[in-house]
């Protein structure tokens, strides 16, 4: 058999295969990276999308989810490490939360973005030229590429929903060559959850009742993701999550 046969092959294999579906997500910032300030002192964007990635590891875990997170406590990470973090889970999608700011504080709204295609194709070509084996090499290229492509479908229903359950500005879905995405092996988004430093919309990313609501937008968009790309396979749940001590990021 042919190589491209032979990787397509493979690849129908792994995405036909039922498994329960497992999300990471990605809580932007950490540590000395505090990322977006806000108008109130000590309010930065680190706080907001920790507490939000709770939030909803808890949304997705309630509906038997397998859910992993690249960071759980107030820690700095490097762009690859959670890229690393995110492959070696083997995820279903990966979700990436951040915060926004402008620098006259009029800005406002949701916005998600995914990975451009050129980004996506340089992406696919340098991880394929890693591979020593020639099916191999193809295989994780046609991974990449199709992730990215499928990645719109993510962007489309998880804006949508935020949307929908905040009432705030639809800032679109858009491209962009985000490190965070490049090389994930998965449909993988960014979401900008609104403008930190926005005196309204700011302030509300800072109250647990609004971060829960975003949560639960964002669980509801990521399970109408997995029903899309599970038909006419139902989508298989895991049991409730126990934690792999393996998969922590706290020590």
């Amino acid at each position: 058999m042919r190589p491209l046969a032979t990787a397509m092959v493979m690849l129908a294999s792994t995405v036909a295969m039922a498994s329960p579906f497992r999300v990471v997500i990605d809580a932007g910032h950490g540590g000395s990276n505090t990322g977006a300030p806000g108008l109130v002192a000590g309010a930065y964007e680190k706080r907001v999308t920790l507490a939000v990635a709770r939030a909803l590891a808890d949304e997705l875990r309630a509906r038997g989810v397998d859910v992993v997170m690249t960071r759980d406590r107030d820690e700095y990470l490097t762009l690859r490490e959670r890229v690393r973090r995110a492959n070696a889970a083997e995820p279903d999608c990966f979700v990436s939360l951040h915060t926004n700011a402008s620098g006259d504080r009029s800005r406002r709204g949701i916005e998600t973005w995914v990975l451009a295609r050129d980004a996506a194709e340089v992406e696919a070509r340098r991880a394929a030229s890693r591979e020593r084996d020639d099916v191999h090499a193809l295989l994780i290229e046609l991974r990449l590429l199709d992730a990215a492509r499928v990645s719109a479908e993510l962007g489309r229903v998880v804006q949508s929903e935020l949307v929908a359950a905040t009432g705030s500005l639809d800032r679109g879905v858009r491209q962009y060559g985000y490190d965070v995405l490049a090389g994930v092996m998965a449909p993988a988004v960014l979401v900008e959850m609104g403008f930190l430093d926005h005196p309204i919309e700011g302030a509300a990313l800072l109250e647990p009742a609004h971060e829960r609501r975003i949560a639960a937008a964002l669980a509801a968009g990521i399970l109408r993701f997995a029903d899309d790309v599970r038909t006419p396979q139902k989508l298989v749940m895991s049991r409730p999550h126990v934690e792999d001590p393996a998969r922590r990021s706290t020590p």
